[in-house]
């Protein structure tokens, strides 16, 4: 399956990890608000952990970093959330907070077309919660509540390794089961996982996601996944029905780069290259000869950055500034850490010589562009 700006690699099911249904929790019905941007002159930082890395200090302690992480971590309540019968539960952290106001990050999927949110914390406040900003192609929302609420930090999801200790943090059973821990690890660092949708009118595809075998459930869906400093590495978004032991979660790289956006009420910008392709394992099981690694391109789509940069059918994509696609490197993981307006240098093998070639990122069109032909 193709598709414009980054390929579909084999599709996997998912079931999403933000859907449980339980009772209400709060007082008087509201519809959450769009903050107005132009108000938003003085917003918080976004909290980010001073280390280089996401490490945990000695041996892995999950109860240190539940401990940690736990306070800031919430049950969030979606009523009348488009085509759901009842109130739906997932789950959120607090990643900012300034003046008495506290800002909740979750995925989109969780509260996308809700009437009412609320927020819910371990030592029992509760908040009716205005949407802040949402952003489906990234599936990630930010709810404001008016507070002061323990705040976690983020960790550098670039520098986690295959094999790395972590945990998850959620309510994987609504309240009964609140703050609830598991622990796993950092089983891949790059995957493309498709059909993440949940109560939204079309399904979302995300580009470069972790993959851990920590369990991720119904209601674990914008929890945290955190190394053993308490440190958030990423959300907490998608199971795979089909295997056991694989969750999915967006990197912390990913939400910082979105979060300054959302906390002023604004879409963010989205990468856009423009090029439809096929994984070098994909192309060498029609064509064996084909050399190099990484992306095998099929075409460039007409008045993209792909085209004016040069970019031609069968060209294979080797790096994008500098970066090996190997190892399970994907383009759209490289390209998705850009933001629109950014020139990058790609690299390719065309019949067998080097081409190096610019090009200046554009912002995904609404309708997701151009399609690939099938």
């Amino acid at each position: 399956m193709r598709g414009p700006a980054a390929a579909a690699v084999a599709m996997m099911v998912v079931a999403l990890a933000g859907c449980t249904s339980g009772s209400s929790v709060g007082t008087t019905p509201a519809t959450p608000g769009r903050a107005a941007s132009a108000a938003a002159t003085n917003l918080p930082q976004v909290s980010r952990d001073a280390a280089p890395g996401p490490t945990g200090t000695g041996s892995f302690d999950a109860v240190h970093a539940a401990q940690v992480l736990g306070p800031a971590v919430g049950l969030v309540i979606s009523t009348d959330a488009g085509t759901r019968a009842g109130p739906a539960e997932g789950s959120g952290f607090v990643f900012a907070s300034q003046g008495g106001t506290s800002y909740v990050m979750t995925n989109n999927h969780v509260v996308a077309g809700a009437r009412r949110v609320q927020v819910l914390m371990p030592d029992g406040r509760h908040y009716l919660a205005g949407i802040q900003g949402a952003d489906p192609i990234e599936d990630v929302a930010v709810l404001k509540v008016s507070d002061t609420l323990p705040v976690a930090q983020f960790a550098d999801s670039t520098r986690l390794q295959v094999g790395q200790p972590v945990v998850a943090i959620g309510s994987p059973l609504g309240s009964q089961g609140f703050g609830s821990v598991t622990v796993g690890v950092i089983s891949a660092v790059h995957r493309t996982l498709n059909s993440v949708g949940g109560a939204t009118a079309s399904p979302e595809s995300l580009a470069d996601v972790l993959q851990t075998d920590a369990p991720i459930n119904p209601g674990n869906s914008g929890g945290p996944l955190a190394d053993g400093n308490g440190h958030v590495v990423g959300m907490n978004t998608a199971g795979n029905t089909s295997a056991s032991g694989i969750g999915y979660a967006i990197p912390s790289a990913v939400l910082e780069r979105v979060a300054p956006s959302l906390l002023r009420g604004r879409a963010p910008g989205h990468p856009y290259l423009g090029v439809c392709y096929e994984p070098i394992e994909v192309a060498l099981a029609g064509d064996p000869t084909v050399q190099g690694y990484g992306v095998v391109v099929e075409d460039a789509l007409p008045g993209t950055p792909a085209q004016g940069a040069g970019i031609q059918s069968g060209d294979v994509i080797e790096k994008v500034d500098g970066v090996d696609l190997n190892n399970g490197e994907t383009l759209g993981g490289v390209l998705q850490l850009r933001n629109p307006g950014d020139t990058v240098k790609v690299t390719a093998l065309r019949n067998g010589t080097e081409v190096t070639l610019s090009a200046t990122l554009g912002d995904r069109p609404a309708n997701g562009g151009a399609a690939c032909p099938s």
